[in-house]
């Protein structure tokens, strides 16, 4: 199948974007552009086109994920389909005209072709490229592992082998490790089968413990009851010992209340109410004092005060008044300044003046000195006219000067033109000449050819070296027909095998006769540890007493001297027959064992006859090839030497090829040299130059470029110079017109100087130096009248207003005060005015503020007042209960109610104490006990019986100790859960073991079956796909490496890369872009082989040339032309430089995209 055009409809950055794929020869199109251009936007089309949109897509930027389209055209033998493809959930095949199209109208072109299979067996960048490569590097020392990676686009088998070897060994392994998990099981287990085993019940010990635990039971239960009289005992003594105290103290408290009698009863805090009663008349009498004297001395100060009612209606005006005093302080100062100002103005002015020369200058007032300068319009035309003066001077003498110039270079070129020869070049020297040049250069060209011939006839003599010693003459090498490639890949692919068959025959022979020697030392050491008895032991010791027996019958041996011997036999042959029967286990085992042995005996034997019957083949193999070799005139040449060897005579008649070739080019371009050389002779000596025999045709075209040179440059220069001449005479015109119209403009400009002279009153023939100086004084002189009106008008006259106005204010307001304004300076009208303002306003605030306070002592008084009132009434219930009159029979009444209140309160508190520390008893039966007590003996008593209930405690402990002991020992023979939690783990532990034997298995397998799949691919595709890949990698390393070979000595079996010489390369040995190219020549031919098996799909290969250098960059490229005839090959890069490398590989057919 290939593609024929891909439409991106709507794809990533691309809109309505058609690439065309068209048939050719190769099947080869490069699709180039810069980076961000959409290379790679491209490449995912592809995967998106044939298999489908994925779920989630980065492409969706420009374009909304319901409106990405991709449309194309595939082709293959059996037909063509135009079809699109849109991202949805279904139906995403459509036709051109949207109809739906069913999902496996692609299988037909597709084939069992998957997405993933697609990308990595007909997709390949330089990332993977480099992967690959540096994954080779990692397998170098497995071959098989190597080819199955690069063939199925596969990395890093080895870390998934290494990990599955890892797994395996970390759950089972035949050396015994407490890592292991299959060993960890197995410890548990036997843990949980000793601890079952010491758990086993026994009757009799268990009888014994129980009826042990039945006795001490007993006597704790004895000491118990005894512990709990003494303990009785010793509450009763210490509650007698505790409330002794308490109770007498209680009696005589109520003796204290009885002789105190009836007693008025006063409130708790009645002594509290007459204390601060008094407090309270006390401070509130204080008071009263105080504010009486303090009211009475705020009075008279209120009196003393006086207010100027007057000033203070008038209070803004006196304000704005004082404003204005403030503001107009600097005015007498400032118009003395600026008068002063206006003096020295005026010198300045008159001073010029004199400077002018004007009559009277000193005398003149203002007014007549402003009417001496001349108007301001005269001064500003004499001004534009000293600025025009110079660039009118400088223009006429420009004009005179480029006159002048241009007159001397038209009479320089007049001079030049005369001098100048005239030459006519003959047309057979230039003919001569062009044909000479064509030719480039001759003696390098010729040189060239020579060293190719040279060249190619030590490449022709090395490449019959390499022949070997099979090599006898060019025309045997020419008519010597070799086997096909084809031929010889299926002959190395059988060689291959049968020396694969050979090498796994005697690794299996090793194993079995290793495994075989493993089992007779398993047996042997078997028994000599366990000494089992066999059958065939047990029936030559029952024949051995048989035989005694019949000895003794037949009267051979005497009963005297065999009964002695016949009694052993019997004695041998039944203890024999006892320990088979008590050892039946360790019999079957060893019977199990020898049947082992045997199995691999047989084994070996078979392997053994495998490897003979190999060794035989693979014999008449090399037999059959040695006929072959002989046959073709080429003995005992090796079968791996032949594919090489055949290159080489490939090499070797191309090189003849090219040396004939070579010496076709050489006299041809003799020949043309001399026909050049004569040529040339004869034009140099039609035109007049000498010529010697000697001269070569370098030498012979250097004259006569140089004589056409020396006729061309001087013609070349005479029409330089009419042209400039023809030039040059308009433009002397158009100066000497450029000179009078500077002339014209002078006479003018002097004409309006006079003029404007007199109109200032300036002589007409003044310098302009002198002419500038006068208009600057006359404008100095404007300058300072226009300040000194502006002083006086401005400034003086403003300053003189605002004083007189401030003066009028104050007397104004002197009047409303009735006070007379002669005489009186208004800003000191203004100071006294609010010096009486300040002083009325501190009057008035004091009046305000005294008021304040007096009226706070009158609310004090009162507060006072209220406080003897309230102190007094608090003190009338207290009274009235006690029935007194003053504060002192009030005091001594309180007194007694507050003393027969705290007894009544101890006694109650006593009481309560009494019965809660009595342990629940009466108070009546608490006296009883007290007062019928010993207390003289009490301690005596508590002491003996604290030491009987210590020593009775220890003796319970001990009790205590060995009954919880013997309960301990009971448990553990019966009755506890140990038997069932031993049993738990057992099972536990076996369901681990097995669980870890059905992981093993498993991982084992696979691991075992991915060794097996990489050396099965080897076995099978060894020899074709070297054979190829080692060619394809010969033409991209430039023949630095002749093919690819593999170490069959090294375990496991190495790749490596053989150079001319011979000497072997492995992949650790090669450069980086040497690697690239291993596995891109890997790679392409396991393309191949999958190609003669399954239908084609292009391959998209993607900036895969970014190690390579020009030169094998274009034996990739041949590499992929050859690839092109079997599929398409789309090839994206972003390097254009390769543009011409791949046009010289494909020629014009070549079909470039750019992006």
């Amino acid at each position: 199948m290939r593609l024929t055009r891909l439409d991106l409809a709507r794809y990533g950055k691309f809109t309505d974007r058609s690439i065309e794929f068209p048939a050719a020869r190769h099947d080869f199109h490069v699709v180039v552009g810069p980076n961000e251009a959409g290379k790679s936007t491209l490449r995912q089309a592809f995967s998106d086109l044939f298999f489908g949109f994925p779920v989630r897509t980065a492409l969706d930027f420009l374009h909304p994920k319901s409106e990405l389209k991709l449309q194309a055209a595939i082709e293959h033998a059996d037909g063509r389909l135009d079809f699109q493809r849109i991202k949805g959930n279904k139906n995403t095949l459509r036709a051109p005209d949207g109809t739906p199209l069913p999902d496996a109208v692609l299988d037909g072109y597709l084939g069992t072709a998957t997405c993933d299979f697609f990308d990595k067996m007909f997709g390949l960048d330089h990332p993977r490229l480099v992967r690959g490569g540096n994954d080779m590097l990692k397998a170098q020392d497995d071959v098989g592992q190597v080819l199955f990676q690069a063939a199925a686009g596969v990395a890093s088998l080895g870390k998934v082998y290494e990990a599955l070897q890892a797994e395996a060994s970390l759950l089972w392994s035949p050396k015994k490790s407490k890592e292991r998990l299959w060993y960890i099981a197995q410890a548990e287990l036997d843990q949980a089968n000793a601890a079952l085993k010491d758990v086993t019940v026994r009757t009799r010990e268990w009888a014994e413990a129980h009826r042990h635990v039945e006795d001490l039971e007993g006597a704790v239960a004895d000491r118990r009851e005894r512990q709990q009289q003494l303990l009785a005992k010793r509450v009763r003594l210490e509650r007698v010992r505790r409330l002794a105290p308490a109770v007498a103290v209680l009696a005589e408290h109520e003796k204290l209340l009885r002789e105190m009698g009836p007693v008025t009863d006063l409130p708790v805090d009645a002594a509290d109410i007459l204390a601060s009663a008094e407090i309270e008349l006390a401070r509130a009498e204080q008071r009263r004092s105080t504010h009486s004297a303090q009211s009475a001395r705020l009075e008279a100060v209120l009196r003393d005060i006086s207010i100027d009612d007057r000033v203070l209606l008038l209070a803004g005006d006196i304000e704005a008044l004082d404003t204005l005093r403030h503001r107009y302080a600097m005015h007498e100062q400032n118009i003395q300044r600026y008068e002063g100002e206006c003096a020295s103005l005026w010198k300045d002015a008159t001073d010029a003046a004199i400077q002018l020369g004007w009559p009277g200058a000193g005398s003149l007032d203002l007014a007549a000195l402003q009417a001496c300068l001349p108007p301001l319009p005269v001064r500003r035309r004499i001004e534009q006219l000293l600025r025009d003066h110079g660039g009118l001077r400088q223009g006429l003498q420009a004009a005179d000067h480029a006159v002048q110039s241009r007159e001397s270079e038209i009479a320089a070129w007049r001079a030049r033109m005369a001098q100048l020869p005239a030459v006519d070049v003959p047309v057979e020297l230039r003919v001569a000449l062009d044909r000479a040049v064509s030719l480039g250069e001759p003696q390098a060209a010729l040189d060239k050819a020579a060293a190719v011939v040279g060249k190619a006839k030590a490449e022709l003599d090395n490449s019959l070296a390499a022949l070997g010693t099979w090599f006898q003459d060019v025309p045997t090498l020419i008519a010597l027909q070799l086997p096909s490639s084809q031929v010889l890949a299926r002959l190395l692919a059988q060689r291959q095998e049968l020396s694969s068959d050979l090498k796994a025959a005697r690794s299996r022979l090793s194993e079995s006769s290793d495994a075989v020697g493993q089992r007779e030392l398993v047996l042997r050491q078997y028994q000599q540890m366990h000494h089992p008895v066999t059958v065939d032991d047990v029936l030559r010791a029952r024949e051995r007493r048989d035989d005694t027996w019949r000895s003794l019958l037949s009267r051979t041996v005497l009963l005297e001297t065999g009964a002695s011997a016949f009694q052993e036999t019997i004695l041998r042959a039944d203890a024999l027959a006892d320990a088979r029967l008590d050892n039946a286990q360790e019999a079957a085992e060893l019977q199990s064992l020898q049947h082992q042995y045997e199995q691999e005996q047989q084994k070996r034997d078979h392997a053994e006859q495998l490897c003979r019957s190999v060794e035989a083949s693979l014999t008449q193999f090399d037999e059959a090839w040695r006929d072959t070799c002989s046959s073709l005139g080429l003995p005992d040449m090796p079968l791996d030497t032949m594919p090489e060897w055949s290159v080489q005579k490939g090499k070797a008649l191309a090189a003849l090829q090219q040396l004939t070739l070579a010496k076709q080019e050489h006299e041809a371009l003799l020949a043309t040299h001399g026909a050049v050389l004569e040529a040339l002779r004869k034009a140099l000596a039609a035109a007049g130059l000498p010529v010697a025999k000697a001269d070569t045709v370098a030498a012979c075209c250097l004259r006569a470029q140089e004589y056409i040179s020396a006729a061309e440059a001087a013609q070349v220069r005479r029409a330089v110079l009419s042209d400039q001449l023809t030039e040059a005479q308009p433009v002397l015109a158009a100066l000497q017109q450029a000179s009078r119209v500077a002339a014209d403009d002078m006479r003018q400009w002097k004409e309006a100087w006079t003029a404007a002279l007199d109109a200032a009153g300036l002589v007409n023939d003044s310098p302009a130096a002198d002419v500038q100086a006068a208009l600057g004084l006359m404008e100095a002189i404007a300058d300072k009248l226009k300040l000194i009106r502006q002083r006086r008008v401005e400034q003086i006259d403003v300053m003189r207003s605002d004083l007189q106005g401030f003066q009028n204010t104050a007397g104004q307001l002197l009047q409303t005060l009735g006070i007379s304004p002669a005489g009186i300076e208004a800003g000191q009208v203004s100071r006294d005015l609010m010096a009486r303002l300040h002083a009325a306003r501190q009057a008035q605030e004091q009046e305000t503020a005294v008021r304040r306070e007096l009226q706070h002592i009158h609310a004090q008084l009162q507060q006072a007042d209220e406080a003897i009132q309230s102190a007094s009434a608090s003190l009338r219930p207290l009274f009235q209960r006690a029935g007194v009159a003053d504060k002192d029979e009030l005091r001594q009444a309180i007194v007694q109610s507050d003393r027969h209140r705290a007894l009544l309160e101890t006694i109650t508190k006593g009481q309560a104490d009494l019965l809660a520390n009595g342990d629940g008893y009466t108070r009546v039966q608490i006296q009883d006990e007290v007062e019928s007590a010993d207390h003289a003996q009490l301690l005596a008593q508590l002491d003996v019986l604290n030491a009987d209930i210590d020593a009775d405690t220890l003796e319970q402990t001990r009790l205590a100790v060995e009954l919880a002991d013997a309960v301990r020992k009971l448990d553990a023979i019966a009755g506890t859960d140990a038997a069932a939690k031993a049993e738990s783990q057992r099972q536990q532990a076996l369901a681990r073991m097995a669980d870890v034997t059905e992981r093993y298995i498993k991982v084992f397998t696979a691991a075992r079956l991915l060794r097996w799949s990489i050396d099965r691919y080897r076995e099978q595709k060894q020899g074709p796909m070297l054979a190829r890949a080692g060619a394809i990698f010969s033409g991209l390393t430039l023949g630095s490496f002749q093919r690819l070979a593999v170490d069959f000595d090294r375990e496991p079996m190495v790749l490596e890369g053989l150079r001319s010489d011979g000497v072997r390369v492995g992949i650790g040995g090669m450069s980086d872009g040497t690697r690239d190219q291993l596995y891109l020549a890997l790679r392409l031919a396991a393309l191949e082989l999958h190609l003669q098996q399954a239908p084609a799909l292009p391959f998209i290969a993607d900036d895969l040339f970014i190690n390579y250098d020009d030169a094998r960059a274009e034996a990739a490229l041949w590499a992929l032309a050859e690839l092109s005839q079997h599929t398409q090959v789309i090839f994206l890069s972003h390097h254009d430089h390769l543009l011409a490398t791949a046009h010289k590989v494909f020629g014009k057919d070549l079909n470039v995209v750019m992006l």
